[in-house]
């Protein structure tokens, strides 16, 4: 899409608790954050949220903070978000010329339901050691089949 849209917003509920510890944060004995960028944690999380059905709007009373668009515009980033919003709206206009607000809509609501998803798995799991907390959330949704000795990210399905 040429277009330019509008910033990305998140809610601020999760700012402290699945933000910051994931996208920020160094892991455990680690020197790496177990994403890289706050826009892949955001992706997962609107994947996450799409396929638990957990698309709920921003409470704008908590506040908001934003991701520059330019940031999704890297990489495959921008496309998740079309696509995401097309896979919801069965409309192949929702992609077209002026709407590019809905589609980012559609893509910060999935994305804040997948991060209620994930702050309940960092609180099941105790949240010392998230990198494992959302790996044992994922076998236990089935994402990922629980009797593999060695998983290979690629076969995670959304």
């Amino acid at each position: 899409m040429s277009v330019r849209s509008r910033n990305i917003n998140r809610s601020r509920i999760y700012e402290d608790s699945v933000v910051q510890k994931l996208a920020v944060n160094k892991l455990y004995d680690s020197e790496r954050s177990l994403f890289p960028t706050i826009r892949e944690l955001l992706c997962f999380a609107a994947l996450l949220g799409y396929s638990e059905d957990r698309r709920i709007p921003l409470d704008r009373s908590e506040g908001v903070e934003d991701v520059s668009y330019q940031q999704f515009e890297r990489g495959d980033a921008e496309d998740l978000i079309y696509l995401l919003a097309l896979a919801v709206t069965k409309d192949p206009e929702i992609v077209k010329e002026g709407r590019e607000a809905e589609c980012a809509e559609i893509f910060e609501e999935y994305a804040n339901g997948g991060l209620g998803v994930i702050d309940n798995a960092l609180k099941a799991g105790g949240g010392e050691y998230p990198d494992r907390d959302i790996l044992e959330m994922l076998k236990d949704r089935g994402y990922i089949p629980r009797n593999k000795a060695k998983i290979d990210f690629a076969e995670v399905e959304f």
